[in-house]
């Protein structure tokens, strides 16, 4: 890694989400900038949306309301829509960051959850390696012209809020509704695949196998696996209703790695067997 670098070579880079249109939240666009070689922006002004930065090096200075607070490494701080701000970096040290734009009816909620008001606009981040290796991915990514999904800005916005919250349940930032459908999204193009598992959802999704398993027991009232095994089994019942493969062969087609397994997730569900099935479905 270079001297003055963080995990790019560009001075800055944006990724813009323009087609969101989720009503509750959604990212505008997530960017990073090195004002080593970017010049700022030094008058006062006002915005429409939300920001939230991730200081990576150096330092500067936020001007809320006449109140100038310095900002260092690894601190996280947040504007919201309402107020004329300025900041900038300092001359000997100046900031690297990463920033999300983001709006929304819950946006201004988000953040009051994660502790930042007006009158404290910057929160110790307590998880920086964990946000350094994400967001080292999406502008990598980014930066090489490949596309960043939507899900990994939006994952790294909430584990950022995450990193600076006090509340002993971090998990309540990965409650928010788009994100559990992204969530559904994924597993609906990928169950089918006989290398699906939750451990490869959680990695694609880039959170933890456990915080996985319980944002998405809390929102949808099942597990992960209990939720993919639903669909499995209904493609299942559509194949038995409407082709004469055998019962092996709809199992490995919907998505079970293991006949037995399928055999007896069946046979609980339905209370007979799968022959059975197929022949009260055809009378």
């Amino acid at each position: 890694m270079k001297e003055n670098k963080f995990f790019i070579d560009a001075p800055e880079c944006v990724k813009f989400y323009v087609a969101r249109t989720e009503k509750e939240l959604h990212i505008q666009s997530i960017g990073y900038n090195n004002f080593r070689f970017v010049k700022p922006q030094l008058f006062p002004r006002n915005q429409d949306h939300f920001t939230l930065h991730f200081v990576l090096n150096g330092g500067g200075t936020l001007d809320l309301g006449g109140v100038k607070r310095h900002i260092c490494k690894y601190q996280v701080f947040a504007l919201d829509d309402r107020c004329e701000f300025t900041y900038f970096p300092d001359k000997e040290s100046p900031w690297e960051y990463v920033w999300f734009d983001f709006a929304g009816a819950f946006a201004e909620s988000y953040l009051k959850q994660a502790g930042f008001s007006y009158d404290r606009p910057i929160i110790n981040c307590g998880e920086p390696q964990r946000l350094l290796s994400a967001f080292r991915k999406i502008f990598t990514e980014a930066e090489n012209q490949r596309p960043v999904p939507y899900f990994e800005a939006l994952s790294a916005f909430f584990s950022t809020l995450a990193s600076v919250s006090e509340d002993t349940d971090k998990t309540i930032f990965f409650y928010h509704n788009d994100y559990i459908e992204e969530i559904k999204r994924f597993i609906g193009l990928k169950y089918l695949y006989d290398d699906f598992s939750v451990e490869y959802l959680s990695r694609s999704m880039h959170i933890s196998h456990s915080h996985l398993c319980k944002i998405f027991k809390n929102s949808e009232g099942v597990s992960v696996i209990s939720y993919v095994n639903g669909l499995r089994m209904k493609r299942a019942e559509e194949l038995l209703e409407k082709t004469d493969l055998t019962a092996r062969e709809i199992a490995y087609m919907s998505g079970f790695k293991e006949y037995e397994y399928f055999l007896k997730c069946f046979k609980k569900r339905h209370g007979m067997t799968t022959s059975a099935y197929r022949a009260a479905r055809r009378k």
